[in-house]
């Protein structure tokens, strides 16, 4: 069972193993693994990337190469980038959502774009958006708090409130304007022509597919609903208005590209809701089998002012739960693996990599090597916590190097001032005992959707 050190207030010992899928035989070749990213990418790759830091897998000509080693992953996006590129897959697969967005920009329109938006996720941007995460948690749980007992979808629940921020705090918009469309969009993406397949891999980025075709179809709706937002937020905030994140953008990137600023929305409003509305779902499973880890979250919440003028100063003052999150991010990483293309022949890790291979980044695999992890199958909040930190190769949940997630501390500012909220008034328990898998495709989605009931606590 779990225990509680009364001295620190944080659990001791974490005894849930939540299940996961197991990896592939190691029969499995590149089409293989390709073929399995489609159904799952927690059970894509072979069980010898376990013991083989970069693993070559050839096909017709090109190789597939399986980097799962923090050093290899390190030299890959942080230390020799330059030999690589972005591969085609992300353009076919996130192109219809993000256009030209900073995430799928390359060289020097990707170094302008990344300077153009720093100046808006500085960390007087948490200060700024922390009153709208605040605002936008309370009207979400206050009505569960007056059903309680009732079965609640939490991953429904966490994905609208992360919608509901994004709209607020992008737009100062009340989600419910845009909201249902915009989910509607996202989850029939993410779950039909969003899953990738093996042909975003292996076909150049201008051979078009049925998919393709589809894509672009979506592509036309999609843009067509994020510029009747932009429009809408426009006549509707009038001047000397408190800023929002659009008003950060807008003024970033002034009258100079009108279409490259809505593809920057649609990047943020994305990757909002994927990125947090999953991470919160996951804590709350993980937290629904830890009462230990439920208690020191519900302890610590209660000692910070988490009303929406108090949440920007609040972030810092949580670090139980800020753990907690980590480890859902490490179990259950939203972006699960990247991609890269070799640009020229060189080694790997003493590994020959060809020109144009793929070289696949599986966070999964790295988030639980043991070589890197003190028992990585567990659920154990802990080992964020103290002075031994984890390794910062070892633990990537928004990438590394010059691409890494430039919202990632928007991300987590708001999973950890939402988690200590639901917590602070609330017991968090799961209707059925029946294990909920990963599945790693658009992003790691669960295999399907328990209930859970909010209780109320002393």
């Amino acid at each position: 069972m779990d225990i509680i050190s009364e001295a620190t207030d944080t659990p001791g010992q974490a005894s849930f193993t939540p299940p996961m899928p197991p990896l592939a035989p190691d029969r499995v070749g590149a089409l293989g693994v390709l073929h399995g990213l489609r159904r799952n990418a927690y059970s894509a790759f072979p069980h010898r990337c376990r013991e083989q830091a970069v693993l070559v897998l050839p096909m017709f000509g090109r190789d597939v190469v399986v980097a799962s080693g923090p050093q290899a992953i390190r030299d890959v996006l942080a230390t020799r980038p330059e030999l690589y590129r972005r591969i085609a897959a992300g353009d076919r697969i996130f192109g219809a959502l993000i256009g030209r967005g900073v995430a799928a920009s390359e060289g020097q329109a990707w170094r302008r774009q990344r300077r153009t938006l720093a100046p808006a996720f500085t960390p007087r941007t948490v200060t700024l958006l922390a009153h709208h995460m605040a605002a936008c948690a309370e009207a979400t749980l206050a009505p569960l708090e007056a059903s309680r007992g009732a079965p609640v979808d939490l991953l429904g629940v966490m994905q609208d409130l992360s919608l509901g921020v994004a709209c607020t705090s992008m737009f100062s918009l009340v989600s419910g304007t845009f909201g249902p469309q915009l989910r509607g969009l996202l989850l029939s993406y993410a779950g039909g022509i969003g899953r990738p397949r093996a042909s975003d891999f292996i076909l150049p980025h201008w051979v078009p597919t049925f998919t393709t075709v589809r894509r672009s179809r979506f592509r036309r709706r999609w843009r067509a609903l994020i510029l009747a937002i932009i429009a809408q937020r426009r006549a509707s905030h009038p001047p000397g208005a408190p800023r929002d994140l659009f008003a950060l953008l807008a003024e970033a990137y002034g009258n100079r590209d009108e279409d490259l600023l809505a593809d920057e929305v649609s990047t943020m409003i994305f990757a909002g809701h994927e990125t947090t509305g999953l991470t919160l779902f996951w804590a709350c499973y993980l937290l629904a089998n830890a009462p230990a880890w439920r208690r020191a979250i519900r302890r610590e919440a209660r000692r910070a002012d988490l009303s929406p003028s108090g949440a920007a100063s609040a972030v810092g003052s949580l670090p139980r739960t800020r753990a907690v999150v980590d480890e859902a991010l490490r179990l259950y990483p939203p972006a699960y693996m990247t991609a890269r293309q070799a640009v020229a022949d060189h080694d790997l890790g003493g590994v020959p990599v060809r020109r144009g291979a793929i070289v696949l980044m599986p966070f999964t695999l790295l988030h639980t090597d043991p070589r890197l992890w003190a028992s990585p199958e567990r659920f154990d909040p802990g080992r964020f916590l103290g002075s031994e930190k984890p390794d910062r190769h070892a633990f990537l949940p928004f990438g590394a190097g010059p691409r890494v997630c430039i919202g990632a501390q928007l991300a987590t500012s708001e999973a950890v001032l939402v988690l200590a909220r639901l917590l602070r008034d609330n017991d968090l328990v799961l209707d059925d005992d029946g294990p909920v898998m990963p599945v790693g495709s658009f992003a790691t989605r669960p295999n399907r959707s328990p209930t859970f009931r909010l209780l109320p606590t002393a």
